[in-house]
């Protein structure tokens, strides 16, 4: 069934060719035929998305999906099963979050850059029935490396960090659940990417 919007195009461009039309038109074959110009394609304008820290532009935007980028440290996974990447509001296309309850544990994961990218960019998500604030590090090389970025996140929080990662090889993002938060059903690293800044 032809939607209000085809039928008109169909009856414009019957119109214009003297009612010789066999298929749908779109609007710009139809102002090809009007102008007998070929259409300009308008440029996308720069969202949310495309600006990176300090409002630069983002280029090289890698996400972070495959094995070949990650390594569990403690009580994670890396998935693209959206049915486990929600929290609260937060829902995401692809992460990292843990396969099963954590209860005084370590939630950690590693990340490649492999030294190709100025930038990392997640989004972080706390369980809402946690008890307590939850501090995550995100740390250059190793679990007990150099801190590049700490955030803490309330029970049902989630929030964006960007992290400078100019000639780090390896990123270790994570945090420990303590007696003090009881148990967390889902902890989240979501959408995590590397780009380069122009």
């Amino acid at each position: 069934m032809m939607n209000v919007r085809t039928l008109m195009h169909l009856a414009l461009a019957a119109v214009l060719t003297g009612g010789m039309v066999f298929a749908p038109v779109t609007v710009p074959a139809v102002e090809k035929l009007v102008t007998g110009k070929k259409p300009v394609q308008k440029e996308a304008a720069a969202d949310e998305s495309s600006q990176g820290a300090d409002g630069c532009t983002k280029v090289k935007v890698t996400p972070v999906k495959t094995r070949q980028q990650y390594d569990d440290y403690y009580g994670t996974m890396i998935t693209s099963d959206k049915s486990v990447l929600k929290g609260g509001d937060a829902a995401f296309r692809w992460g990292i979050t843990n396969p099963k309850p954590l209860e005084m544990a370590y939630f950690g994961a590693y990340v490649k850059p492999n030294a190709k990218f100025t930038h990392f960019r997640a989004t972080l998500y706390a369980d809402s029935d946690i008890k307590a604030d939850l501090p995550f590090m995100v740390r250059s090389g190793s679990y007990n490396g150099e801190v590049l970025k700490s955030e803490t996140l309330a029970p049902g929080e989630s929030k964006v960090v960007e992290v400078e990662i100019k000639g780090v090889k390896k990123l270790f993002i994570g945090t420990e659940l303590r007696i003090n938060h009881d148990k967390a059903r889902r902890i989240i690293i979501g959408e995590p990417e590397f780009y380069s800044c122009k």
